[in-house]
């Protein structure tokens, strides 16, 4: 027979074990990578260090959050690093966004095709910043 009492010791076992490995896991609105915790927010994902209890940066994307808590988890600090790439891919986000727009509405066959070679670009691109990201996650 299962009862709650049991669910809730084996989940708390599991995480306990979760705590000391460098395997990313959500517990409540949070996910956590050794002391290393990220939380959305609504400007974006915050990035905090349980052991010194500090904010240590904001990104504007997952990706970003889950490579600089796993880093730094490991000891690595690519903070820095980690955010020209976060900066570079909301950069061609938000082109993203905007030639999608410009596409929508615009009457003009010209413009619409160099909008959509544009939108290619700034879609390649953040693509390919988000592979570099996935380097310092999946190394």
């Amino acid at each position: 027979m299962i009862t709650e009492k049991l669910l809730n010791d084996l989940e708390e076992i599991v995480n306990r074990g979760l705590e000391d490995s460098a395997i990313p896991h959500a517990r409540g609105n949070s996910i956590r990578i050794k002391h290393v915790i990220i939380r959305k927010s609504p400007k974006g994902y915050l990035i905090y260090d349980a052991k010194e209890n500090r904010q240590v940066v904001r990104t504007y994307f997952k990706t970003t959050a889950v490579a600089i808590a796993k880093n730094l988890a490991q000891g690595i600090d690519i903070t820095e690093k980690a955010i020209e790439f976060d900066d570079l891919m909301l950069k061609h986000y938000n082109d993203a966004v905007f030639y999608k727009n410009s596409i929508r509405k615009t009457t003009d066959e010209f413009k619409r095709d160099i909008r959509e070679a544009r939108l290619d670009i700034a879609i390649q691109e953040s693509q390919r910043v988000r592979s570099l990201l996935d380097r310092y996650i999946f190394c």
